[in-house]
C-alpha cells in the first residue's frame, strides 16, 4: 500500500480536486468542492483596506484604528509580545493580552488569541517587500528579537530574517523553519503588523456596489456572489426574459415623502400617486383600444376602452 503523499493531497485540494488512492494521477481524481469556509472568515469590507500609503507607523499611534466611510477597517499593533508554546521556542502566538513567560499549550487555541492580520497581498506591487516599519511602510510584518522587556530600546539590529520563520497572517502564529534559529530561552519575540477589524460575512454589514450580472440569479457585492434565486423572508426575487419576478403573499408600499413614481425607460412618467391622488402621464398619440383601458391625451381628456360598443 502506498503511503500517504500530503505535499500531492495540498495541491490537488487547492486545485479543486479530491484526494483518494495515492496510486491515481491528479487527472483522474473528481473535481469537486474542496474549502469549507465559514462566513466569519470572508472580509466584505477588503475594498477599503488601503493598498499604498499605509497610516501608522510608530509607537506614538500604537493601537490605532483606521476607518473610512464610517467604517472601523484595520488596527495597527505595534510590537505587541508574542508568547511562545509551551513545548518549545519553534512556535510563538499572538495574543492579547501576552500570556505568560513559560508559554502556552500548542493544541488548544487560547481565548486570547489575535487573529486576521494584513498581508502584504493588500498592498501595491512595489510595497510587497516593506515592512510595517520601513520608512514607507508596507504590510509585511516585523518580527523583532531580544532579551530586553523594553520594545523601544529595539533597533534595526534586532529584526528577524524573514528567511527564519514563517507567520501565518490568518491564525497569528509565528513559526521557525528549524532548531538552529529558533529564539533562545532568555529572548522575547515583538511585532509590529496590521490587523483587518472590519466587518465579514458573519457581521452582516456588506460594503461595495451591487451589480447584476447576466440574470438576475447572481447579485455580486463587491466580491461577493449569491447565485440562484433571491430569498427575503417570505418572499422570492427572481429574472425571467429580463422581467424582474417578485412573488409574495402581500405586498405593502410605504413612501415616507408621500409619492410613488412609474417611469418607462426614456424616463416619461407613466403613472404616480400623489398625495392620495392617481396621476397618468399623458399621451400625445392615440393607443390601440384595450378592455379596460384607460389613458390620459393632456388635453384634458380621458378615453376609456371598453368590449362592447355602447348603444
Amino acid at each position: 500500500m502506498a503511503a500517504l503523499d500530503k505535499e500531492k493531497k495540498s495541491s490537488r485540494l487547492l486545485a479543486s480536486r479530491r484526494y483518494t488512492h495515492e496510486t491515481l494521477n491528479a487527472s483522474q481524481e473528481s473535481f469537486t468542492e474542496v474549502l469549507d469556509l465559514g462566513a466569519s472568515e470572508i472580509y466584505t469590507e477588503a475594498d477599503l483596506i488601503p493598498s499604498s500609503g499605509l497610516p501608522f507607523s510608530g509607537s506614538s499611534q500604537i493601537h490605532s484604528t483606521y476607518s473610512t466611510k464610517g467604517k472601523s477597517v484595520m488596527k495597527y499593533w505595534y510590537r505587541q509580545r508574542l508568547t511562545k508554546s509551551n513545548t518549545n521556542n519553534e512556535v510563538w502566538f499572538f495574543l492579547d493580552p501576552t500570556g505568560s513567560d513559560s508559554g502556552i499549550g500548542a493544541q488548544l487555541i487560547s481565548d486570547d488569541q489575535t487573529v486576521n492580520f494584513i498581508s502584504p497581498k493588500y498592498s501595491i506591487a512595489g510595497l510587497a517587500t516593506s515592512t510595517t516599519e520601513d520608512s514607507t511602510p508596507g504590510y509585511l510584518a516585523t518580527l523583532l528579537k531580544s532579551t530586553s522587556l523594553d520594545s523601544s530600546s529595539l533597533d534595526g539590529d534586532d529584526i528577524v530574517s524573514t528567511n527564519d520563520y514563517t507567520f501565518d497572517y490568518k491564525t497569528g502564529v509565528v513559526q521557525f523553519t528549524n532548531s538552529s534559529v529558533d529564539p533562545g530561552n532568555s529572548d522575547y519575540l515583538y511585532m509590529t503588523v496590521y490587523q483587518y477589524v472590519g466587518s465579514t460575512l458573519a457581521s452582516g454589514n456588506i460594503s461595495g456596489s451591487a451589480t447584476s450580472t447576466g440574470s438576475f440569479g447572481r447579485l455580486e457585492v463587491g466580491e461577493l456572489s449569491i447565485t440562484d434565486d433571491l430569498t427575503y423572508g417570505s418572499t422570492n426575487w427572481n429574472e425571467s426574459g429580463g422581467a424582474l419576478s417578485v412573488t409574495g403573499s402581500d405586498f405593502f408600499w410605504k413612501s415616507t415623502g408621500g409619492g410613488f413614481d412609474i417611469y418607462d425607460n426614456s424616463d416619461a412618467l407613466m403613472f404616480k400617486i400623489e398625495n392620495k391622488v392617481a396621476i397618468l402621464g399623458a399621451r400625445t398619440t392615440t393607443p390601440t383600444a384595450t378592455a379596460g383601458g384607460i389613458y390620459y391625451s393632456g388635453s384634458d381628456d380621458f378615453y376609456f376602452g371598453y368590449e362592447n360598443e355602447v348603444s
